[in-house]
């Protein structure tokens, strides 16, 4: 048989039997994602991320990064119509020592109500579940939001979590609002009241954390104390709550990237 008439029979026989098609929905088309220094706002990655060589573990991160983005979140004190409070940001992301002492890179963004304000309506950013933690060392009572993040094949390549720090479990449960565990959708209300005694007086800590598909959702990293190495510097800091363990988690988000601000 000639090579001309195997050639006609292996295309008859790929396009009969669908051979042309193999592969074809479990392959993501080649994408170049950008690096995380050249997005909007500067995020605050794992340390690896920024001292290793390894090209596929940074790709993998800037991929996560690209999708992680895409979601639309809700501003955490404003409702469905647009109505908020009157607030300001008297931390912002990558500010350094705070009211509290702690010798930390802020990895969050601090949203004080006017007039200290306790009784503040809060909403889910987005759709995701809920985690309660009262009396953390470093939040008092938070809660948080834990979303999946998706590539374009709907394989999951990690996760949001979304921590509201400084709020008051215990006159949320007083309102019946007891949410661990539960599934809420974006704008849903998620806690009413802010804890008074915080220092520097009553806010809400809105905190983004981006995590490996493997992690668990542990809110108890906080920084990294690893020595003195720049590239870490703006997530750095030796202070007593703990330190980054390079093996758990992506980083934190600049809620910038999410349009909170």
């Amino acid at each position: 048989m000639s090579q001309i008439c195997q050639l006609i029979l292996i295309i008859l026989f790929s396009t009969i039997y669908g051979c042309d098609k193999i592969d074809s929905n479990n392959i993501e088309p080649e994408i170049i994602y950008e690096n995380n220094e050249s997005g909007l706002y500067q995020d605050f990655l794992t340390p690896y991320y920024y001292s290793s060589n390894n090209e596929s573990f940074r790709t993998e991160i800037n991929k996560f990064i690209h999708f992680a983005r895409l979601t639309e979140f809700q501003h955490p004190i404003e409702d469905s119509v647009a109505q908020m409070p009157s607030y300001s940001i008297n931390r912002g992301f990558g500010d350094g020592i705070g009211p509290g002492g702690t010798a930390q890179h802020h990895p969050a963004i601090d949203l004080h109500i006017e007039n200290g304000d306790t009784n503040v309506v809060m909403y889910a950013a987005y759709d995701g579940y809920i985690h309660t933690v009262r009396d953390a060392a470093k939040y008092r009572d938070y809660l948080s939001i834990t979303k999946d993040i998706k590539d374009s094949l709907d394989n999951t390549i990690g996760k949001i979590v979304t921590i509201y720090g400084h709020i008051d479990l215990n006159l949320d449960s007083l309102d019946n609002r007891l949410l661990n565990g539960q599934f809420v959708n974006q704008g849903d209300i998620v806690s009413r009241h802010l804890y008074s005694g915080t220092l520097g007086g009553p806010h809400l800590h809105f905190e983004i954390r981006y995590y490996r598909p493997s992690n668990v959702g542990n809110e108890e990293y906080y920084g990294w104390s690893g020595g003195s190495i720049t590239y870490t510097e703006p997530s750095a800091g030796s202070w007593s709550y703990g330190y980054w363990d390079p093996n758990t988690g992506y980083g934190f988000a600049n809620p910038k990237n999410h349009k909170i601000e």
